[in-house]
């Protein structure tokens, strides 16, 4: 099972979060642009259930080991819960700006809760544990160096957003297997 697992982190989902994003600039549209484009919104669905689907095997590893477990799970299961919303609600900036707006707002604060999570999470590990592997470090903070400059910018692109969404999930299960 846990070759399986290492697939789809390190390949399946990589190179489907990177063939879908090729549909569009990297740095000049985001994943909801692509996900809008004609014939795309089912892929962009897709995209977002193997998403979350990546980041619920690498909480699966890490999230027991840390002393606020109970705690951090509903934050996560909303933030989950937000992001597949953001993702059915249509991005369509002139003709539906509503929708546009409620659609980006959702994915937004779904980012910036599950980016917290991880945060506390990362705190809570390094005071539970005597060796905390600080290799994997310097992944969270690039995740949130990007994050900080999609907020900065107030747009957030396809870089970003493929970034963190293949880091985080390998980061998690990868700090979950270090710890003993």
């Amino acid at each position: 099972m846990k070759i399986f697992i290492f697939l789809y982190l390190h390949i399946v989902y990589p190179l489907y979060t990177l063939w879908f994003a090729m549909h569009a600039s990297l740095v000049q549209e985001n994943l909801s642009y692509v996900g809008n484009l004609d014939g795309m919104h089912l892929y962009f669905i897709i995209w977002a259930i193997m998403c979350e689907t990546a980041l619920a095997l690498g909480f699966q590893r890490c999230l027991p080991k840390c002393l606020h477990a109970k705690r951090l799970m509903p934050w996560i299961v909303i933030s989950a819960l937000l992001f597949l919303i953001s993702v059915i609600l249509p991005y369509f900036p002139q003709s539906h700006p509503l929708s546009a707006q409620f659609h980006i707002a959702l994915s937004f604060i779904g980012l910036i809760m599950i980016l917290v999570v991880i945060i506390m999470m990362v705190i809570s590990l390094c005071f539970s544990y005597t060796i905390f592997p600080y290799d994997y470090l310097l992944i969270l903070i690039d995740g949130i160096a990007l994050g900080i400059y999609g907020a900065h910018h107030m747009s957030v692109n396809s870089l970003v957003e493929v970034f963190l969404g293949i880091t985080l999930p390998i980061y998690l299960y990868h700090l979950g297997g270090k710890i003993s």
